[in-house]
């Protein structure tokens, strides 16, 4: 009887092991694409689309009165200012790679790296 319930676990894990290589796979197909250009939006609506490989400061407003400056260098973009108060926008530092974020949720502002 035993014998039985550790053949169920073994291939329970060797189950869980063959899909979580599978998500890993697709995750790294989906977001190798070459970032290419950083989205802006503003409550959900798009603002603007910039390119990476341009160096850029830019102060967005966001939602009520709250404004926060983005800054694109060397392929990379952050937050450098927001009016926001707990300012975690700028804690998340400099995004790069395709499908990553930065959001200040009081502002309502997210900038998101795009591939082509």
């Amino acid at each position: 009887m035993n014998i039985k319930r550790y053949k169920k676990e073994g291939l329970l894990i060797v189950i869980i092991l063959l899909i979580s290589g599978a998500l890993l796979l697709t995750n790294r197909i989906v977001f190798s694409q070459p970032a290419k250009q950083v989205e802006i939006s503003v409550n959900g609506d798009v603002i603007r689309t910039l390119d990476l490989n341009q160096d850029a400061d830019i102060l967005i407003e966001g939602y009520g009165d709250g404004t926060n400056r983005i800054v694109i260098k060397d392929g990379k973009v952050h937050v450098s200012e927001a009016t926001c108060p707990d300012k975690l926008c700028i804690h998340q530092g400099w995004v790069k790679n395709t499908g990553e974020n930065l959001v200040c949720l009081p502002n309502r502002v997210m900038a998101r790296v795009i591939g082509e």
